[in-house]
């Protein structure tokens, strides 16, 4: 996954205000491409995926 030059890919909707792949001023994925992957063996509804790209945002360093 490359990460993009503060950009927003405008493939990848993104509301996660921590995660610090995410554009806040757009809500959009700066990334490239995402790891989507799930935390159950019969996944049935939303809450059983996760987005495996994410990474906390530094409150210290903000990217966008």
């Amino acid at each position: 996954m490359d990460k993009k030059n503060n950009n927003s890919n405008y493939s990848i909707h993104c509301t996660v205000k921590d995660c610090k792949y995410n554009n806040c001023q757009e809500n959009y994925c700066s990334l490239d491409s995402i790891d989507v992957a799930t935390h159950e063996s019969n996944p049935t509804d939303v809450q059983c995926v996760d987005c495996n790209s994410f990474e906390c945002k530094d409150s210290n360093k903000d990217l966008f």
